[in-house]
């Protein structure tokens, strides 16, 4: 099996950029032959997604897939990668702090308030075409995270632009010192 194998099947099923790894450890300390692939699917997917692509890749004859979180460090040049848990109850990184452009529900409402009170006031013309699609882009984004009943697992990020984009506090990947760790799927052939 190799990563190129692993991938060509994921890609039928998944088509945002995703990365692979070789497992080329077992204990954290010594490179081995590898082991098996690691599935790492986007920062912000779904432990759904996460899952139902598993379910995929198992279907396929001679492989077999789980959840897994890998972590990985350079060594001479060299990431090593290395299993460190395996199953269901793994759970997604969750993020917690957040810089100054991180809005909840209360303050993306008074955001839009805010931005709704330049239509009222008698401002050029340039400045109106400016905010009018901001607040369609806010009032959609909230209204997007009211219906689905997630603002326990999502902010409102404004950017440099001043564009609003949902921000995920939950990931798939974390970094400490020299170890990265990630969740996805560990490939293996049976």
């Amino acid at each position: 099996m190799t990563r190129e194998e692993v991938k060509n099947l994921v890609e039928v099923f998944y088509h945002p950029p995703f990365k692979t790894f070789y497992i080329n450890s077992l204990d954290g300390k010594s490179f081995v032959r590898q082991t098996g692939v690691f599935v790492s699917l986007g920062i912000t997917t779904s432990m759904n997604v996460i899952e139902n692509i598993k379910e995929i890749i198992e279907t396929h004859k001679g492989y077999s897939a789980c959840i897994a979180e890998i972590s990985s460090k350079k060594i001479a040049g060299q990431f090593m990668n290395t299993v460190i848990k395996t199953g269901s109850d793994i759970d997604q990184y969750e993020l917690t702090e957040f810089d100054s452009n991180t809005m909840d529900r209360e303050t993306s409402l008074k955001e839009l308030d805010s931005l709704k009170e330049h239509l009222t006031e008698e401002e050029d013309l340039e400045i109106l075409k400016n905010v009018t699609p901001k607040i369609s882009k806010l009032s959609s984004l909230i209204q997007k995270l009211d219906k689905a009943g997630t603002w326990d697992s999502h902010l409102i990020q404004k950017d440099d632009e001043e564009d609003f984009r949902i921000f995920h506090k939950f990931v798939n990947y974390k970094k400490d010192g020299d170890i990265e760790y990630r969740i996805g799927i560990y490939v293996t052939e049976n």
